[in-house]
């Protein structure tokens, strides 16, 4: 089955229509289909190639010099402010700058003097959904594009909350608000889902959203409840099609359903319950997949379900307890809590991939 995958990917690249040269700015309509994207990302005719949600990316190839950017814009959702941080790479270097995205279009610069070449560029979401909708619509540059960046063999989806959007990993930063969730203080592209693809070079999307359970929570929805509508949450008539099913989902949830379990008069049992269902949800989503666990506070319960019901690890059902510190904001974990994190869940996940590769 891999094998057919290179050989498909292979034939791809090979029949790809790469772009013509170009100087100047290309369209989402000139850009054609020489990109790629990360995360659960649409493309709306009338506004770009929206990037919604924690650690959705666009990239792309091209054969340019001199000065290269991204147009955004960036668009208020109803009862909330735009507040957007981006991460931009040149050639797999990661740029210091982090990219404030606010109301209205905004020119992410990549390079500027950029020697000419084959260079590939990609733009990274920091910040997670409910800070506003962010959309691509344009490259700059002086040269041609290039056929997109290829698919990698492994896709892994993430689900979690706000421990996956990496809430309050920055807390070093100094800023009036005290609020520990404010979009200054959080960078998903430093938090351990993220940091977890990165180090495994796979592809990945992210589902998660800060205070969100699988029973309870903060929110006036589950997980569970919007799993199939993510990342427009609260539109109802709306559902994503994946493109491609993954081949590991990784669940990092439940520790809101502990926050809120004896206010809203629920157990531990019923959270296991509601995970349990969560994983049919997914499972339904990315039907062959191997299913991977981060229960934290609820490990031992999990792992019996997971052993007794669902057959364990022979059925493709794991669970992995991770090393989280408390060093962020509202006692969440700071990019070294994350980073130890991302080291352990690759492990783990490891041999699972291998065994996919077979």
């Amino acid at each position: 089955m891999k094998r057919l995958f290179i050989l498909l990917l292979t034939i791809s690249m090979l029949l790809c229509a790469c772009g013509e040269k170009h100087d100047g700015v290309y369209t989402v309509e000139e850009i054609g289909a020489n990109y790629k994207t990360q995360g659960r990302t649409i493309v709306y005719e009338d506004k770009g190639i929206a990037l919604l949600s924690t650690a959705d990316s666009f990239e792309f190839n091209a054969d340019c010099e001199g000065k290269v950017s991204v147009t955004l814009f960036g668009e208020k959702m109803e009862g909330s402010n735009i507040d957007c941080y981006f991460t931009a790479y040149v050639d797999g270097e990661r740029g210091e700058t982090r990219h404030h995205v606010v109301d209205g279009e905004y020119e992410l610069v990549l390079a500027e003097d950029l020697e000419k070449g084959e260079h590939h560029f990609r733009i990274v979401r920091q910040s997670e959904w409910e800070h506003g909708r962010t959309y691509v619509q344009a490259i700059n540059c002086t040269g041609k594009l290039l056929c997109a960046p290829a698919e990698k063999e492994i896709f892994i989806e993430f689900i979690g909350d706000s421990i996956a959007t990496g809430f309050g990993n920055l807390p070093e930063i100094e800023f009036s608000s005290d609020w520990g969730g404010h979009p200054v203080w959080e960078d998903g592209t430093q938090a351990f889902a993220y940091m977890t693809a990165e180090k495994l070079d796979v592809d990945y999307s992210i589902v998660a959203i800060e205070g969100v359970g699988a029973i309870g929570g903060h929110w006036d929805f589950t997980m569970n409840e919007i799993y199939d509508y993510y990342p427009r949450v609260k539109e109802k008539d709306y559902s994503y099609e994946p493109e491609r099913t993954a081949d590991i989902v990784v669940i990092e949830l439940f520790s809101n359903d502990h926050a809120t379990m004896r206010e809203d008069g629920y157990t531990p049992n019923d959270i296991v319950i509601k995970g349990k269902e969560l994983i049919e949800i997914a499972k339904e989503e990315h039907p062959d997949c191997k299913m991977v666990v981060l229960p934290g506070a609820f490990y031992k319960k999990f792992e019996t379900m997971i052993n007794e019901e669902l057959s364990g690890e022979a059925n493709g059902y794991y669970c992995v307890d991770v090393p989280l510190n408390t060093n962020g904001k509202a006692g969440h974990p700071d990019v070294e809590g994350h980073t130890a994190a991302a080291e352990a869940l690759c492990e783990a996940l490891a041999p699972i991939i291998e065994d996919i590769k077979k």
